[in-house]
């Protein structure tokens, strides 16, 4: 008999291990910076580093530069990310445990299904 599904079985449990540790501690971080500057202030450096390590991993592998257009897209979409995403969330984190603001974000994808089944 092959260890296929167990190997499987294996990946799938580390791969939920791997999102839970870093994606649960991002709101522990969050709590832990705005202790020492301000929350929106955090955010967009958090979101500027991201992004240029991003763009600077892009370039490096050849990729082009991003047309014009493409750069208005990726300042529109990140406006709205500190604005109503992320950005909110380290205002919240002020106020309430960041383990509630984490379930809270782990919540909206329900909220969106549910919403989106009663447009049907």
């Amino acid at each position: 008999m092959s260890n296929q599904p167990t190997s499987s079985r294996t990946a799938l449990l580390l791969a939920f291990a791997a999102v839970y540790l870093i994606w649960g501690s991002t709101y522990l971080g969050i709590r832990f910076a705005i202790e020492s500057m301000p929350p929106l202030l955090m955010a967009g450096s958090r979101y500027t580093l991201a992004g240029a390590v991003l763009y600077g991993v892009m370039r490096l592998r050849g990729e082009p530069a991003p047309t014009w257009r493409g750069w208005g897209v990726a300042l529109l979409i990140g406006i709205c990310l500190l604005a109503f995403g992320n950005g909110g969330v380290t205002l919240g984190e002020q106020y309430i445990p960041s383990g509630l603001a984490a379930l809270l974000v782990a919540t909206v994808p329900m909220f969106l299904a549910l919403l989106a089944g009663g447009a049907e």
